[in-house]
């Protein structure tokens, strides 16, 4: 059931099955976890070292049987604070680097929906104002339940507001959408006329432009540059008079 998030916090597939059991077995003995786990037990011996490298299992020898015991999860929360101090000691050296190669202008491609949350990142990063023309409520989508939260307390932390100028189908709060437009804190928006609907938005950032898909798998071309990025303003000043008002 938690494989998913254990996998995504740096367990290997085999290693979040075998762990998860452990959690709901206790003292137990390998047999009882491959048949558990569905896994060939010498897979088991070599996934449970592992653990233990980690710290997630111990082992107990009982009368010449080995048994193993899941380590309480708050040693998951020991282990991502680890990997944030190792990359917070190299990371400075790491963005000089990226920052000496970076050019003042160049065009970012993001595909797929964690790369897309790259996207937002930078964003939070930048410490600037969105600004959004086509939105239609994507970040209600399932795949953002974790991520949105995270993100928005960052911003809130940041100072960072939201302008949205939204699909006029967000209007009716019959929208499944509709939420979205009071949901995040700070946001003001409007609306588009009727029938001017698409698949894509113009997200606009600091000295960034994004031009986003959302589908199945995101697409969102960024560019860099700052006079790109005041003309798109200027384009957004003109639509944000001349659309239907949401709030101030």
């Amino acid at each position: 059931m938690h494989q998913e998030i254990l996998e995504k916090l740096g367990l290997a597939v085999n290693e979040a099955k075998v762990y998860e059991v452990l959690l709901g077995l206790g003292l137990t003995t390998a047999n009882r976890i491959a048949l558990e786990a569905k896994l060939q037990r010498r897979n088991v011996y070599d996934t449970l070292k592992k653990l233990e490298e980690k710290g997630l299992c111990s082992e107990i020898s009982e009368e010449g049987v080995l048994r193993f015991k899941a380590i309480t999860p708050h040693r998951l929360m020991d282990l991502v604070k680890e990997k944030e101090s190792m990359l917070e000691q190299v990371l400075p050296s790491l963005v000089s680097k990226y920052e000496a190669s970076t050019a003042v202008e160049q065009t970012l491609v993001y595909k797929g929906i964690d790369s897309v949350k790259n996207m937002y990142w930078d964003m939070i990063r930048e410490g600037k104002d969105l600004w959004v023309v086509g939105g239609r409520g994507n970040w209600l989508d399932p795949r953002w339940r974790y991520f949105l939260p995270k993100m928005e307390r960052e911003r809130i932390k940041k100072g960072i507001n939201y302008r949205h100028i939204f699909y006029h189908d967000l209007k009716d709060p019959k929208d499944p959408n509709h939420k979205i437009t009071k949901m995040l804190k700070g946001n003001k928006y409007r609306f588009l006329p009727k029938d001017f609907t698409s698949t894509c938005s113009i997200e606009i950032y600091s000295n960034r432009v994004a031009s986003m898909y959302w589908g199945e798998e995101p697409l969102v071309v960024v560019i860099i540059s700052d006079k790109i990025a005041e003309g798109y303003r200027k384009y957004f000043d003109f639509m944000w008079q001349h659309c239907e008002k949401g709030n101030v």
